[in-house]
């Protein structure tokens, strides 16, 4: 797995998933948005990812400038970048979620090369990224006691609960 920091943006590469997870720490500025989310589509280039996890809770407001740079400009050279899967965690900021929502509603116009979803909750969108099938490492989670739904399931299905009596 690695990790790293840019300037003000963090992301996690996960080999066995193929899943790039970004998100801003805190107090970002609008300022370094557009470096960074260039940098973000030069990262998924070159790791070849198939999921991304683009974490925009902590996003800084955008202005309308940066809207349509991300709409004519980022946006179709993320369709070029080989993803499978998009997840995003939904901003906090309620006028930056409108501005996401709005941006990524006009984009499904066009056909897009990898299936999307939008989460509130890092779990929820992890959970999807896996398939809730690959066991991840403790790292990749939030809660060391959260796990893939699938292991908690088999957990309650112990063999001896489903033998029933003749």
């Amino acid at each position: 797995m690695v990790y790293a920091q840019a300037s003000r943006l963090v992301f996690r590469y996960n080999f066995r998933l193929s899943m790039l997870r970004f998100w801003w720490p805190e107090n970002a500025l609008l300022d370094q948005m557009q470096p960074l989310l260039i940098s973000v589509l030069k990262t998924i280039r070159r790791y070849q990812a198939q999921q991304l996890l683009l974490d925009m809770s902590q996003m800084p407001t955008v202005d309308e400038t940066m809207q349509k740079w991300l709409q004519n400009s980022w946006l179709p050279r993320l369709r070029n970048c080989g993803l499978r899967r998009l997840a995003l965690l939904l901003p906090t900021n309620t006028y930056n979620m409108i501005v996401v929502e709005s941006m990524l509603w006009a984009s499904v116009q066009e056909h897009l090369p990898y299936e999307v979803q939008y989460f509130t909750e890092l779990p929820a969108a992890l959970e999807w990224l896996t398939d809730s099938e690959v066991a991840t490492s403790s790292r990749d989670w939030p809660l060391r006691q959260q796990q893939p739904m699938v292991l908690r399931v088999r957990r309650r299905q112990c063999p001896a609960r489903l033998m029933s009596p003749a």
